[in-house]
C-alpha cells in the first residue's frame, strides 16, 4: 500500500509585517507630533505641512521596511512592502479621522506604490542574514 506524499505547506507569517507596520505607525505618530510642534512653535510655516506629510510617509515606510528586514530572512522585499502599505493605511486612517473626511484620489495610489517600493528596498537592504 503506497502512501501519497503530501506537499508541505509553507506558512505565511503575517505577524512580522503587522508588527513592523505597528512600529512604523509609532514612528508616524512621533513624526506627526514633531511636525505639529514645529508648526505650533512657528519654527515652520503652515505651507510646510504638505512637504512634511510626504516626508512622514517616506519615514514611516522606511521604518516599517527596516523593522521587518532586521527580523526576517525569507522574502524580505515583499513583506517589507506589505508592512509599508499597512503602515500607510494606518497613516491614512489617522489623518482621515483627524480631518473628518476621506477623499480617495490617484495620488493615494502613487503613495501606495511609493511606500511599497521604499519598504521593499529598506527591508531587502536591512535583511538579517543568518550565518549557520
Amino acid at each position: 500500500m503506497a502512501t501519497a506524499k503530501r506537499k508541505k505547506r509553507t506558512k505565511i507569517a503575517w505577524r512580522a509585517p503587522v508588527r513592523a507596520a505597528a512600529l512604523g505607525a509609532g514612528v508616524l505618530l512621533l513624526a506627526v507630533l514633531l511636525l505639529t510642534l514645529l508648526v505650533w512653535l512657528e519654527w515652520l510655516p503652515e505651507s510646510a505641512i504638505p512637504i512634511g506629510n510626504t516626508v512622514i510617509k517616506i519615514l514611516t515606510a522606511l521604518a516599517a521596511g527596516v523593522f521587518l528586514g532586521l527580523g526576517r530572512d525569507k522574502t524580505p522585499w515583499f513583506f517589507g512592502g506589505v508592512a509599508a502599505i499597512l503602515s500607510l493605511a494606518v497613516s491614512i486612517a489617522v489623518m482621515s479621522v483627524y480631518l473628518g473626511q476621506f477623499s480617495p484620489s490617484w495620488s493615494l495610489l502613487a503613495d501606495l506604490l511609493m511606500c511599497f517600493a521604499i519598504g521593499s528596498a529598506a527591508s531587502a537592504v536591512f535583511q538579517k542574514r543568518k550565518t549557520e
